[in-house]
């Protein structure tokens, strides 16, 4: 036995002799040192397999503006819909023209007082009610400008316009209100804004 090991056993034997005593002879085992038991790491298929659904059903683009915040994002989802989330009026542009990219028959402009669009200008579609809820929903919390887009709803040659606005917040921030439109062939670039000319 090494030197402490020793002078540990004659200690114990010293203090609890009396309760050592009916203990059977004590026989050394091979000490394994630095060997840690071999664990076999086992991730969760269900984890794996949803991060990879993830990852290949859905495209996620978005652009930075300052605080590395998104302005935008236009997420592809697996059922066939297209989410598109507006958080600052600089994310516009990019959002629509990721759609564009994507196929799909919407695209996102300026909701702004000042847009020449004139009245009858463009066609608006002629949907009903329940074609006009099939094509577009909002989504998310009620402080996110976020719509959800099911492109099979759109019918062949009209296209979805998403206009964004800057709204007023009691705390000052600002925020982004959606406005949805569909029409027949050409869209407009931007929409006029309530109160506008």
């Amino acid at each position: 036995m090494p030197r402490f090991e020793e002078r540990l056993w004659a200690e114990l034997v010293e203090q609890h002799g009396s309760l050592l005593a009916d203990v059977p002879p004590r026989t050394v085992a091979p000490v394994r040192r630095h060997v840690r038991p071999r664990r076999r790491r086992l991730v969760p298929v269900a984890a794996v397999g949803l991060a990879l659904a993830a990852g290949l059903a859905a495209i996620v683009i978005g652009l930075g503006s300052g605080g590395g915040t998104s302005a935008y994002a236009v997420l592809s989802n697996p059922d066939g819909t297209v989410s598109v989330t507006i958080k600052e009026l600089v994310g516009v542009r990019g959002a629509s023209e990721t759609l564009a990219s994507l196929g799909v028959p919407v695209r996102v402009v300026p909701s702004q007082r000042t847009c020449p669009t004139r009245p009858g200008q463009f066609k608006p579609a002629r949907l009903t009610a329940e074609q006009s809820q099939r094509i577009s929903t909002l989504a998310g919390p009620a402080d996110t400008a976020s719509v959800v887009i099911t492109p099979s709803a759109i019918p062949a040659g009209d296209t979805v316009v998403i206009g964004a606005r800057a709204l007023s917040s009691a705390a000052g921030l600002g925020a982004v209100g959606l406005e949805i439109a569909v029409y027949e062939g050409a869209a407009p670039t931007c929409l006029r804004a309530a109160g506008g000319d």
